[in-house]
């Protein structure tokens, strides 16, 4: 078993015709979080990271991090004010990172044995190749768990079943949701979002909610998805196809794609590759699996989405 989930609870789970599954799939009212996920603003997992020129996160814990991929950090100024961590695990070592002129980490770069390459005016606060950083243990526990969380999505009955979301440019939708102070499960084919369009989610600050789709996300120029009703970003988790079995994704587009100048509020997790234009602004984290490729002025505002936690799948 690798240290991340690419062959994580739900490899285990096809086993289940030889070994016991109800250890690994949980009691029926067993919950589930993003465990160590919640510390990293950002994480491609089992692919590289490419964050453009002057990104910038704020918030506090604000990790950022890769796992089978190396780390690419643009210049012009990005700022970092957590730790970058990368690791290629039983493949490694051998995961770099690479700052750009004047990017700077505010915490320690750390990779599994890589080498970590600084530009002209850039800086890490501490460099750490020696493959025993907590830091390692770190992200391999976060991408596990939200493997776990993941999978604990797949199993949810939706609380609500929506036609695709298809806005033509500068058009608005609001969702409101069905279980008051509930967890609130939106289920629609797929969701397009033309420019200056806005989808408002709407609930309480004691909702949760989860908008899924088999399909993929695109969010045109100055799109946005907006909170109201007090519902806080912390509670949200935006998500779309479920993700492949195996190190290699498929020759698809990327099942995220948020073009220049849009703005998403709560976590928003990509079950294939996630590519981001110019200007974008996420108000909570991005997950992404197989690849992060984003344009410069990248803002993460990081609210962590420690307001979330979900019945594990039944055994």
């Amino acid at each position: 078993m690798t240290n991340s989930g690419r062959w994580g609870l739900r490899a285990s789970l096809a086993m289940c015709a030889s070994i016991s599954c109800l250890a690994l799939a949980g009691l029926a009212n067993a919950q589930v979080t993003l465990g160590s996920a919640v510390d990293f603003a950002v994480i491609s997992d089992a692919g590289p990271l490419v964050l453009g020129n002057h990104t910038v996160i704020t918030g506090t814990s604000t990790d950022v991090g890769a796992t089978y991929g190396n780390v690419t950090i643009g210049g012009n100024n990005t700022m970092i004010p957590g730790d970058v961590v990368t690791s290629l695990f039983e493949l490694g070592p051998g995961a770099t990172i690479s700052l750009a002129n004047y990017a700077h980490v505010a915490g320690t770069c750390v990779t599994d044995g890589g080498a970590i390459t600084l530009g002209t005016g850039a800086t890490c606060a501490n460099e750490d190749t020696t493959n025993t950083n907590p830091d390692i243990a770190l992200i391999a526990s976060a991408v596990n768990q939200e493997e776990d969380f993941d999978y604990a999505v797949t199993c949810l009955a939706p609380t609500q079943s929506i036609p695709a979301v298809n806005l033509a440019a500068s058009k608005t939708q609001t969702v409101t949701d069905a279980v008051p102070n509930g967890l609130n499960v939106i289920s629609t084919p797929s969701i397009t979002m033309g420019g200056s369009s806005v989808l408002t989610l709407q609930g309480g600050s004691l909702d949760q909610v989860i908008l899924e789709t088999p399909g993929n996300m695109s969010l045109g120029y100055g799109a946005k998805i907006v909170l109201a009703g007090g519902l806080l970003a912390q509670n949200v988790w935006i998500t779309t196809t479920t993700e492949p079995a195996g190190f290699n994704p498929p020759a698809t587009t990327p099942s995220v794609f948020l073009n220049n100048s849009s703005v998403v509020f709560g976590s928003v997790h990509g079950g294939y590759t996630c590519s981001l234009g110019s200007g974008v602004t996420i108000n909570g984290a991005i997950i992404c699996d197989y690849g992060l490729t984003t344009g410069p002025n990248l803002t993460v505002h990081f609210a962590p989405a420690t307001g979330l936690s979900l019945p594990a799948c039944a055994g």
